[in-house]
């Protein structure tokens, strides 16, 4: 099970101070609540005390794993469905296609259990949590704790808060400014948009102290110390550097924050202001390298995953900065919805499943996606879930069986591979899985600290130099992904993250702020087109196969794809023998032969061939499901762009009659 640790701090909810209530009027604008004044004897009695304090910020972190939080909604697929490394598969709804209304999916707009109820109710109970050390505290000096478990606790709040917001603007772009606890007064229970630069400086203050105020996490005290699941410095400086990042950058926004603005997109600030927040990105990122050292970066990348997946949260055994945390098997659906797929055969035989456990696995590679990886690049196969796990009868090197074994999966069904059930090490049961939600990874420092050393994509170049190679930094993730140098420069830093993140929901964000979102789904669309197109013609021996004629993978790939299997007994619960795809060739660019080895049917030199490139197979995309994997179809490219956020829905905008809608919704 996952650590004491987890399961002791989430179990405090229930001491949570009664003041921490209040959160309900965010969501109904009942101004009623505030007819009594809040007992101050109260907040003295939780806030004086730092096991209190704790308890109180416990009740931030239980928000994160409510029905329609981050359990669910705010985890994965709902919040980025589709960019040109990451897709929703089949029966796409509108969230997944950018055809979202103002109206919203019917799973996005519970009333009061909603994505934008969650998030504006854990900022407020951090709001309430920052307000209290600073009110009720003895220990508060000139705004610094001198206890060191508050200082802590109160640097813990303002990141939590800090990350809270960052979500927020991500998903909505402007939003209320909301840094106070609610006192009952109209402002604050009808709170105003803002624009996001004024949320992204306070951000930035917040950040900076935190970092001062918290320790590196193998010196944070108590049960935060050395974990994952609650914040610490490393964190705190990554989240500034990300934030800066975005700040920097590109977005829709409207003329001015009225309705009924015209908008379009741009950079959101000035030149010198894009120079200041490249430095302090750069300062940032060097901070955390410095205190955590390249070691950080785990060795085998397949290593990262497989501890997501088995739950470590040591801090000195992961490459995670910082996980939203979920005890084993109570709440939680990330794997059961953003990895890997597995047939209900194998339900209870397979590791991490039991027999009314599911995957609903949304979330594959576009074929686009697929190609684009260089032939000796090692996170392709961690990354791509290349087969589905079956328990059935089949034929494993030539002998008919019944077992565990995988098949090799179609072109449109390769499905994200980074969590994969037995890579668990306990069995999940019904609808949860209780795998932890990586926020920040090591890596992405590494790439941003790169980035920003180089000027990224805005146009000006930083003034800082940060004292380590970015050079380095940015061959550093290259290496361990089995690639030699390459040049630093936009275009390659634009691809490496794509092949280093894929699957982790952050494509979306960095095409965004590069000013390239709606260029690069338009350029992935039209790639997609390749793998619907059939030689029709039915004197011609390659009818029904793809026609790649006249594209970039004419003569690139063969006319089967090869697998070879791999007997294995540590993915199966009683350690029977399963089979599992070892090798597959074809699904390379430049494999376009056999592989070695591969002499005919009778003599494979244990490679089995499978049918290519037909509608209805491996691994071409049947003609009715090529919808599936188109952005917007009935959408010119402007409309497209203005899809970068989420409306403000109506069931929201009806509770708040200060909020509306921009970019067309």
């Amino acid at each position: 099970m996952k650590n004491e640790v987890n399961r002791a701090f989430m179990a405090k909810k229930k001491y949570i101070s009664a003041i921490l209530l209040s959160v309900a009027v965010l969501t109904t604008g009942c101004k009623q609540y505030f007819s009594t004044d809040s007992p101050s004897s109260l907040g003295h009695a939780v806030f004086a005390s730092p096991d209190q304090t704790e308890q109180a910020i416990a009740g931030i972190y239980v928000i994160l794993g409510e029905q329609n939080s981050y359990r669910t909604r705010l985890g994965g697929y709902w919040v980025v469905p589709g960019t040109d490394c990451e897709m929703y598969t089949s029966n796409a709804p509108d969230y997944a296609i950018y055809t979202m209304t103002k109206v919203g999916h019917s799973d996005l707009i519970t009333k009061d259990k909603n994505p934008w109820a969650y998030l504006t109710m854990a900022i407020e109970r951090a709001n309430l949590v920052i307000d209290g050390i600073e009110q009720y505290s003895d220990t508060i000096d000139n705004g610094e704790t001198k206890n060191t478990k508050f200082r802590y606790l109160y640097g813990e709040a303002l990141t939590l808060r800090a990350w809270l917001y960052y979500e927020m603007t991500k998903l909505w772009g402007d939003v209320p400014y909301m840094f106070s606890p609610m006192d009952g007064t109209e402002a604050s229970i009808y709170p105003k948009k803002v624009d996001r630069n004024i949320i992204f400086e306070k951000l930035r203050v917040d950040l900076r102290r935190a970092a001062n105020l918290m320790p590196k996490a193998s010196a944070c005290p108590g049960v935060a110390n050395n974990t994952v699941e609650r914040c610490n410095r490393e964190f705190a400086l990554g989240l500034l550097a990300r934030i800066d990042m975005m700040y920097a950058g590109k977005a829709m926004r409207p003329d001015a924050i009225v309705e009924g603005s015209a908008y379009s997109v741009r950079f959101n600030t000035t030149p010198e202001k894009r120079v200041e927040l490249l430095n302090e990105a750069i300062w940032a990122c060097e901070q955390v390298i410095e205190e955590d050292g390249f070691d950080k970066l785990m060795e085998n990348y397949e290593d990262v995953f497989k501890a997501v997946s088995g739950s470590v949260v040591q801090y000195d055994a992961t490459e995670s900065l910082f996980e939203i945390p979920f005890a084993d098997g109570v709440r939680g659906q990330f794997m059961k919805r953003m990895g890997a797929y597995f047939n209900e055969t194998a339900q209870g035989i397979l590791k991490g499943t039991t027999a009314n456990f599911k995957s609903v696995a949304k979330i594959v590679v576009p074929p686009s996606f697929l190609f684009s990886f260089a032939p000796n690049d090692k996170r392709k196969w961690v990354t791509i879930s290349c087969g589905e796990w079956n328990y059935d009868e089949g034929t494993v090197n030539g002998v008919p069986t019944i077992a565990l074994n995988q098949k090799p999966s179609k072109i449109s069904k390769m499905y994200i591979g980074k969590y994969r059930p037995e890579w668990m090490k306990f069995n999940s049961t019904s609808d949860e899985d209780g795998i932890n939600i990586p926020q920040m990874r090591f890596a992405d420092v590494l790439l941003l600290y790169a980035e920003a050393s180089i000027g990224s994509n805005y146009e000006v170049t930083p003034t800082y130099v940060g004292r380590y190679s970015a050079q380095e930094c940015f061959n550093k993730v290259r290496h361990r992904g089995g690639l030699g140098d390459a040049e630093l420069n936009m275009e390659n830093l634009m691809q490496e993250r794509a092949w280093e993140f894929a699957g982790e929901f952050i494509r979306k964000y960095d095409l965004i702020r590069w000013g390239v979102f709606a260029d690069k789904l338009w350029e992935t669309q039209e790639d997609l087109k390749h793998f619907t197109h059939l030689v029709s013609d039915p004197s011609n021996p390659d009818a029904g196969k793809i026609d790649f004629s006249g594209t970039p993978y004419e003569g690139q790939l063969p006319t089967s794809v090869y697998v070879r299997y791999k007997s294995d007994n540590t993915v199966t619960q009683d350690g029977s023998t399963a089979y599992r795809i070892g090798q597959i060739y074809g699904l390379t660019l430049g494999e376009s032969s056999v592989p070695d080895g591969y002499v005919d049917e009778t003599e494979t030199g244990g490679w089995h061939k499978v049918d290519a490139f037909r509608d209805n197979s491996l691994p071409c995309i049947k003609v009715e499901e090529k919808g599936t994997l188109i952005f917007g179809a009935d959408m010119t490219k402007e409309q497209l762009e203005a899809r970068q956020f989420w409306p403000i829905f109506n069931v929201i905008t009806s509770a708040n009659h200060n909020l509306w809608n921009d970019y067309g919704y």
